[in-house]
């Protein structure tokens, strides 16, 4: 049987149970099994009778997987204040330009942006042709995807290398120096910008 959470019902009882926690904020995951018996559940339960495993009871468990990472949910990473200000924008394509601008190199899932997005193909709002990455260009923005190309860019950089349905921002400049991480795109050299750095159109990054 398998339990998602830690109130357990009384038709598992005797069962092995798979018991699964996950903190959202450092998006990780642990996953376990455990009989369940009454001496690893507490004495009083909800209205249903569910009880809950003990912290004695806990020690009991056999956890198959600790620590284990989940794709970030930038949305829970971020100061709720921000988070808020990006939700109070009236489009989804401003909140999904406003994330781009705010979480720089930051891997951003796709569901962070189906939830700004709220709407049917929200992934386009981030492509070129009016999208992120057109609508910050000016602003020397980046957007990276999975593309080879872009992960080869990421890596270069030294930034979150984006996995399949992830995107990563960041602000780019000219590199005029070898003594900082860069790379060639556009026929160009690029590193990340620093604060004090002046705003410099971004390159255009190959769709390969």
């Amino acid at each position: 049987q398998s339990v998602g959470g830690w109130m357990i019902p009384p038709e598992s009882m005797g069962h092995l149970c798979l018991v699964i926690s996950a903190v959202d904020e450092l998006a990780v995951c642990h996953v376990g099994v455990v009989r369940i018996t009454d001496a690893i559940l507490s004495t009083g339960g909800n209205r249903d009778a569910k009880r809950s495993i003990t912290a004695a009871g806990r020690e009991k468990i056999h956890w198959l997987f600790k620590d284990f990472l989940l794709p970030p949910n930038i949305l829970l990473q971020l100061p709720r204040a921000i988070v808020d200000q990006i939700m109070a924008l009236p489009s989804g394509q401003q909140r999904i330009d406003q994330i781009f601008r705010v979480a720089q190199k930051k891997r951003i899932g796709r569901g962070v942006i189906a939830t700004l997005g709220q709407q049917d193909d929200y992934m386009k709002r981030i492509r070129g042709n009016g999208g992120s990455r057109t609508r910050l260009k000016s602003e020397g923005i980046i957007i990276l995807g999975h593309y080879e190309e872009h992960r080869r860019i990421a890596h270069s950089l030294g930034i979150p290398v984006p996995d399949k349905g992830e995107t990563v921002s960041v602000r780019v400049v000219p590199a005029d120096s070898d003594l900082v991480p860069a790379v060639r795109i556009d026929r160009a050299r690029w590193r990340v910008a620093n604060d004090d750095d002046p705003i410099v159109e971004a390159p255009n990054c190959p769709h390969r």
